[in-house]
């Protein structure tokens, strides 16, 4: 196996035990810390692949090799941790998604409320010109379970993961063919 596959997995196996031992000790309250850590140790599992890499090689390469490279530490990164976010708010966590759909529903509720709220949003949206306030909130309910239960959490996890390891991989070869590996 590849230096900067093994990277990866490795970080990806770190950030999952960060994010159990979140989970454990109740910490877990917030999303932002273990969203902003994943996003840390996919940047960690990239450059050090990528280092670990370019030290092992010792013939020269080119920048579109190095982002391969770069993307080669991100990719089982990416799909180890999305799996993992698929089971763990799948059969672990499962509040999760019950408090996010009940929190949204509230905060909807909340501003139809308001005096005139109901109205300027159906004159502000045409579509809802015949709706009452409760087909709206089930159509909202609806709307709110697709997009907080774990198969989008997954595709989501993928599809951003994926968008920033390359990202990542870009502008980590930048840096060191620039400053490190010249």
């Amino acid at each position: 196996m590849r230096i900067t596959v093994k990277t990866g997995l490795l970080f990806a196996l770190a950030w999952i035990l960060v994010k159990m031992s979140m989970y454990w000790s109740g910490m877990i309250d917030s999303q932002i810390p273990g969203t902003l850590i994943n996003i840390f140790f996919l940047l960690l599992s990239i450059s050090v692949g990528l280092y670990l890499s370019k030290t092992q090689k010792k013939e020269a390469t080119n920048g579109l090799s190095d982002i391969k490279d770069g993307m080669s530490a991100g990719l089982p990164y990416t799909l180890v941790i999305s799996l993992f976010l698929y089971f763990f708010y799948g059969n672990i966590d499962r509040e999760f998604t019950d408090h996010k759909i009940s929190e949204r529903l509230a905060t909807t509720e909340k501003m139809l409320a308001e005096p005139g709220e109901w109205e300027d949003f159906k004159d502000a949206n045409p579509d809802y010109e015949t709706y009452s306030k409760e087909q709206f909130l089930k159509e909202e309910r609806t709307k709110i379970e697709a997009a907080n239960n774990p198969r989008s959490i997954l595709i989501m996890s993928l599809l951003g993961g994926l968008m920033l390891g390359t990202l990542y991989s870009i502008l980590v070869t930048a840096i060191y063919r620039k400053l490190i590996f010249r």
